[in-house]
């Protein structure tokens, strides 16, 4: 995935749901990033543009 919020860049993740809103495609996410107490887990709706398989 494609910059998430809080976290600009390229993250590897699990796409675990898809839904439509508005007409457009968003995948639900979940993906671990380090803070300051350590590697955290995050989950997130994102629009589908920001997703990419690999």
């Amino acid at each position: 995935m494609h910059d998430p919020p809080d976290a600009p860049g390229t993250w590897p993740g699990l796409l675990v749901e898809w839904r439509q809103r508005h007409g457009a495609w968003q995948g639900r996410v979940t993906y671990a990033v380090t803070g300051p107490d350590g590697p955290a887990l995050i989950e997130n709706w994102l629009p589908a543009a920001r997703l990419e398989p690999r």
